[in-house]
């Protein structure tokens, strides 16, 4: 689901509202939060005006020009009043640790960059797609996101110097599984981009000789890592 600058609620302001409105931010989405009380970093985030925060409790009007709704309260009476509501105005609804009232269930994302990955449990147990979530995160540091970046910006150039797609693949699949990870993880990032540079070098000759060098670096972007 696209939730770029798309208005999204969310019920509730204790820990369990905040894991859910950032990831919600990190996805794009405009988050409103209704409740009475925050927590220390919703409040930080609603005195940035990175949320908008309605300082009351819950009523069917708040779900009024959004897209989905997320309950977030630990009170069941509640959420199921936000559950109906939501309901009603035919917006789907996410209410937290209780799949009976959810119309979808959202995964625990691990975020690295533009790499996203989604843990589920079936709504079965939040709590065990928390600790998934926090084991695959120490595993799965922020290099990765910049691994991504570099392969996305290899892929495009790649796209204009090698027509072939096997070929394509291989030389891309080469970059992804050398030591390019290892190296950004060190902090090393020049020599990442070196392979990549490395990589592509015979096939920017062969660009070069069948198009003539002016034309053919007019055809392909020859920065990578910029």
């Amino acid at each position: 689901m696209d939730l770029v600058n798309r208005p999204v609620l969310v019920v509730g302001g204790g820990a369990v509202a905040e894991g859910k409105s950032v990831q919600l931010l990190e996805a794009g989405a405009r988050v409103r939060i209704v409740s009475p009380d925050l927590t220390p970093e919703l409040l930080r985030l609603a005195n940035e005006r990175r949320i908008e925060h309605r300082l009351k409790s819950f009523d069917a009007g708040d779900i009024d020009g959004v897209m989905l709704v997320i309950g977030a309260t630990n009170n069941r009476a509640i959420n199921e009043v936000v559950a109906a509501a939501a309901r009603a105005r035919g917006v789907l609804c996410n209410i937290v640790d209780d799949p009976e009232l959810c119309d979808f269930i959202t995964p625990a994302l691990v975020v690295r960059g533009e790499l996203q990955i989604g843990i589920s449990t079936g709504g079965g147990s939040p709590v065990l797609a928390q600790r998934v979530k926090r084991e695959i995160g120490e595993l799965i540091g922020e290099e990765y996101g910049e691994l991504l970046a570099l392969a996305s910006q290899m892929r495009e150039i790649a796209k204009k110097l090698i027509p072939d797609f096997g070929k394509r693949r291989d030389v891309l699949r080469e970059f992804v599984e050398s030591d390019a990870i290892e190296l950004l993880r060190a902090g090393r990032r020049e020599q990442a981009i070196q392979i990549i540079e490395d990589l592509l070098g015979e096939w920017r000759e062969k660009h070069e000789r069948d198009y003539g060098a002016d034309i053919a670096e007019r055809r392909t972007d020859r920065t990578v890592g910029a």
